[in-house]
């Protein structure tokens, strides 16, 4: 069946679906699926940091404070009912949002010059694990078509507001990378910014995503470099992909938070992984910093930033940033299908 113009099934037999009672129903394993708040909640399990009854009540706090406060206030409104990100971390968390869409701009552009597809549209583009929908705003003037999903309601209901400051009227679904919602071929380009660290089965996801791409389609994926030397994404300590994980639980609960759950990558695994999946033609990229995230930033993190842009002009350091730089974006590519002889 469609929903809002985006093909959709049963992402636990991939049977078609039919709306039962304002819900929807698999027409094969007869499974159930509540539409919450007008999205689908097609998820098999939860996110690692809350069950789902949990994660759909904020999310529903969230969209009753979503007419009243614009996108900034209402991440601070999460924050605010959110005990384990301490004060400190949503600062980090917020100011990363709000450069997020800048941030989407420079990588598509790196994407797109590397993929050979320039500026032009899409037909179809998915974003798996979207949050806060940057990636979809980036997006949006490339693409027909496009659809967000994202194992956390709450975040699916900021991810909204974000797009309807915007003027964007694009579906997102609530379902797991392990199991898209999605039938084979549906799409023609996948994107992954800053997701593939948070999911419990990469090698999954990335298969998944393989699944619902059309042959000949291109994988733009962004990700934290594991080994990176600069500030950790989600602790903001110093090379935080080094530290053992107890050390980095140990960290975490001192400052109030529950310790990150990742998978962090780093240059190797990441295109074992992309090759593991059927994808062909990986090619590592350094992203951009855009002027957004470097005013959003410290100045020990600005003067980094800066660092960072003259290293990627010069050919021995350029090499050594994709082993230690901050992050790694990556454009994989779907074989084409054989064609049929006569």
């Amino acid at each position: 069946m469609k929903y809002r113009g985006i093909e959709i099934c049963c992402p636990s037999c991939r049977s078609d679906l039919e709306h039962s009672g304002g819900d929807l129903k698999c027409l094969g394993c007869r499974r159930e699926y509540p539409i919450i708040a007008g999205i689908p909640d097609l998820r098999l399990f939860p996110d690692p940091y809350i069950d789902m009854e949990a994660d759909r009540k904020k999310g529903l706090q969230v969209e009753a404070r979503m007419g009243e406060l614009n996108f900034s206030e209402l991440v601070d409104y999460y924050y605010s009912m959110t005990s384990v990100v301490p004060p400190q971390h949503a600062r980090q968390y917020k100011n990363g949002l709000l450069a997020a869409v800048d941030r989407a701009k420079a990588s598509l552009s790196v994407w797109h010059a590397a993929s050979g597809a320039g500026g032009g549209q899409a037909a179809s583009v998915l974003d798996v694990g979207c949050g806060t929908a940057p990636l979809l705003v980036a997006a949006a003037p490339h693409a027909k078509r496009l659809a967000g999903v994202d194992v956390a309601f709450r975040w699916l209901m900021i991810g909204r507001k974000r797009l309807l400051e915007e003027g964007l009227d694009i579906p997102l679904f609530c379902a797991c990378a392990e199991a898209l919602p999605f039938p084979d071929g549906e799409f023609d380009r996948v994107i992954l910014d800053s997701s593939i660290e948070h999911w419990t089965g990469q090698k999954e996801g990335l298969a998944e995503c393989h699944r619902v791409m059309g042959s000949g389609g291109h994988l733009f994926l962004s990700t934290p470099n594991r080994y990176s030397l600069g500030p950790d994404p989600h602790m903001g300590v110093p090379a935080g992909g080094y530290w053992p994980k107890r050390w980095q639980a140990a960290y975490a609960r001192r400052q109030g938070a529950i310790p990150p759950k990742r998978n962090l990558l780093w240059k190797r695994s990441l295109v074992r992984l992309t090759n593991a999946a059927g994808f062909s033609q990986a090619r590592l990229l350094l992203p951009q910093i855009s002027e957004a995230q470097r005013r959003q930033a410290s100045k020990p993190v600005k003067y980094l930033a800066a660092l960072y842009q003259t290293a990627q002009k010069l050919p021995l350091s350029h090499h050594l940033l994709f082993l230690v730089g901050p992050a790694l974006l990556a454009v994989a590519r779907k074989p084409e299908a054989p064609k049929h002889q006569p």
